[in-house]
C-alpha cells in the first residue's frame, strides 16, 4: 500500500493544488462523463476530474498534518471501492452535492480540509 500511496501523493503534488470539491454538484460529474461518451473516450471512471480532485485534496490534507496514514488509506481505498456506487446515484440526483455521495470516512477527511485550500480561491 505504501508504493501505491506514494504514487498517488507525487501525482498530487506535481499537479496544480485541489479546488474546493464542497462546491460542486452531481451534475459537473454527470457533464462530464457525457462529454467522454460524446467524444468516445475511454476513461476509468476514478479518474474523472472530481474523484482526482478529491484524491489530490485528501493527499493535501495528509500532507498538512490534519490526520494520520491510517485515515487517508481508508480513506482512499474507500474512495476507489464506491466509484461506481458514486456515480450510479449521481446519475439519478443530479442536484445533490458531489461530496454528499461519497463514503462516510472521505466526507469526515474533507471536512477536516475545509478551509485549508492551498488555491488561490481558498487563501
Amino acid at each position: 500500500m505504501k508504493l501505491v500511496l506514494g504514487f498517488v501523493a507525487f501525482t498530487a503534488w506535481a499537479g496544480e493544488p485541489a479546488p474546493d470539491i464542497n462546491s460542486f454538484t452531481c451534475l459537473k460529474l454527470n457533464r462530464e462523463i457525457r462529454g467522454y461518451i460524446r467524444r468516445g473516450v475511454d476513461l476509468p471512471l476514478a479518474e474523472l476530474t472530481l474523484f482526482r480532485q478529491t484524491r489530490n485534496r485528501l493527499i493535501e490534507g495528509f500532507e498538512d498534518g490534519l490526520y494520520s496514514r491510517d485515515q487517508l488509506s481508508t480513506a482512499m481505498y474507500e474512495l476507489s471501492r464506491d466509484v461506481e456506487k458514486v456515480v450510479k446515484t449521481c446519475r439519478r440526483i443530479g442536484s445533490r452535492p458531489f461530496v454528499d455521495m461519497l463514503p462516510a470516512s472521505v466526507q469526515k477527511l474533507l471536512m477536516a480540509t475545509r478551509g485549508t485550500s492551498k488555491s488561490p480561491a481558498g487563501r
